[in-house]
């Protein structure tokens, strides 16, 4: 369905979405967040640059989360804090610090 701009409603439910909360911060030189139910790119940075896969660690901890939010029914809605023990971890982040809450 077109709005009367000739713009997909996807994208126009995707740009109210973002208003209320942008893309999420990372150090990360590319990235990207695609939604499989619509086969559809949500969020990216340097998207289509061929690059090394991310590391297994990244790939497992993004998979655990998924199978812990299908398996407890946690809803999209559900915020989650950021503990001193995750804010202090070393490595690449998301600049989180303790306190932070992110929906998942």
């Amino acid at each position: 369905m077109l709005s009367e701009q000739g713009i997909p409603a996807s994208e126009i439910k995707l740009a109210k979405i973002l208003m209320d909360k942008p893309a999420p911060h990372t150090t990360a030189q590319s990235w990207s967040i695609y939604d499989q139910k619509t086969n559809t790119l949500l969020f990216g940075k340097m998207e289509r640059e061929r690059r090394e896969c991310a590391s297994l660690t990244k790939i497992m901890t993004a998979y655990t989360v998924f199978k812990l939010i299908e398996r407890w029914k946690v809803e999209e809605t559900t915020l989650v804090t950021v503990t001193s023990d995750a804010a202090g971890v070393i490595g690449t982040s998301a600049d989180l610090l303790e306190g932070d809450t992110l929906q998942i």
